[in-house]
């Protein structure tokens, strides 16, 4: 790992698409510093990551093409359909994956694992160091050059920084960004959960008045539970002891997959929407968390992530190939003009459904039940939004040419 004080890239923040940027940059030869504060201990049910992401198809194939996931796949439980219904009505809507000639719509992952798979990666370049645990203690943005100083004295210059340093970035502060936020009053509760019967692939989504509550496959016939709900209801429930939120959880879920008979230690955060007023600025481009944040409805945020990471790594790597100075703001606009229709796609596509299926709107109901099954019997229509929903039919490149 090199340590000089120049870099062509400065990556703040070594989560997951942090990380995923500095893959896709590491055959490029540029030098790629990774500055990391230090992860927090990994919180764990079931002795399992509670922090979970489902990686839709798409991304997958862009883990597969930056190398990651042959470290990831043993770790990965599929989801080869999903089953979606309102409350406690009858029916619903069904995805399936061979409806669009896929093995899977997903997979469902630990972020530890995802993060580690990266790092194993990143071994195998020796154009990029990991900083961490690393603080920058002050950064100055000048015409050609970005400087960056760390708390232990080391000094650093580059081209670009890129933000990735999630919701409260700290890059994006420095940049005098400031960002369109949205509080949605309410908490998203994550646990393992061990069901009496397999699960067989089958991820779950029901619509409740107060949130969704989502039951996700993973490996070993375990499931991940995503419990949205008000602030004062998410309260309640993360005050019970484990058998009194056991049945709670049973109560809400039905029997689908008969009882579920254990759930581990459980975490709660704050659901928030949020969207960088600017994506980029010369010299800073900001991916992932630090640009947009959505409510994890469909589990969708960090996926997003992973399109940023790609389009902006293939707009480096095209701008150095024509001795273009990347940092830029001619060259970081084309980034900043590719990600912006499908983040914003997705992020009113998550706020139309959650002020459908939390909404008291008389008649609203019997409309939702309709529409669910006017999309089941849509052929064409469905498989279209399953192929964009899964990232198939995106123009995002899947590995950097």
């Amino acid at each position: 790992m090199m340590q000089s004080d120049y870099a062509d890239v400065i990556i703040v923040g070594g989560g997951m698409v942090g990380l995923a940027l500095a893959c896709a940059l590491k055959d490029t030869g540029l030098q790629i510093v990774i500055i990391e504060r230090g992860e927090p201990p990994v919180r764990k049910s079931l002795d399992r990551d509670c922090r979970v992401s489902a990686i839709v198809m798409g991304n997958v194939k862009i883990l597969q093409g930056l190398g990651v996931w042959k470290y990831l796949e043993q770790d990965a439980g599929p989801m080869r359909s999903m089953c979606i219904w309102d409350n406690q009505e009858q029916g619903g809507i069904r995805f399936d994956a061979s409806e669009i000639e896929e093995e899977a719509l997903g997979y469902l992952i630990e972020n530890s694992c995802t993060q580690r798979a990266m790092h194993k990666a990143l071994l195998e370049s020796d154009k990029v160091e990991f900083c961490s645990p690393a603080e920058i203690s002050a950064v100055t943005w000048l015409d050609d050059k970005v400087e960056v100083k760390l708390a232990d004295g080391r000094q650093l210059s580059t081209p670009l920084v890129v933000g990735a340093d999630g919701g409260r970035s700290w890059i994006r502060e420095q940049a005098g960004i400031n960002v369109w936020q949205r509080d949605y009053k309410q908490k998203g509760i994550v646990a393992t959960v061990r069901p009496e019967q397999p699960h067989r692939g089958i991820a779950y989504q029901r619509f409740l008045p107060t949130g969704p509550l989502a039951m996700l496959p993973m490996t070993d016939g375990l499931c991940s539970i995503v419990w949205s709900a008000e602030n004062n209801e998410a309260d309640r429930l993360m005050a019970m002891d484990a058998e009194a939120f056991l049945s709670a959880l049973n109560v809400t879920f039905g029997p689908v997959l008969g009882r579920i008979t254990e759930v581990g230690d459980r975490a709660a955060f704050p659901l928030k929407g949020q969207l960088a007023r600017h994506f980029v600025r010369e010299r800073v481009a900001l991916i992932g968390d630090a640009a947009h944040c959505i409510h994890p409805l469909a589990g969708l945020g960090v996926n997003l992530g992973l399109r940023d990471a790609m389009v902006l790594a293939q707009e480096i790597a095209d701008a150095s190939r024509f001795e273009e100075d990347w940092g830029e703001l001619s060259v970081l606009d084309r980034y900043m003009k590719q990600r912006m229709p499908d983040v914003l796609s997705v992020m009113g596509s998550m706020e139309t459904f959650h002020q459908v299926f939390t909404s008291a709107i008389p008649g609203l109901k019997e409309a939702r039940g309709l529409g669910m099954r006017l999309m089941g019997n849509s052929g064409a229509i469905k498989q279209l939004l399953m192929r964009n929903s899964t990232g198939l039919s995106l123009p995002v490149p899947k590995q950097i040419s």
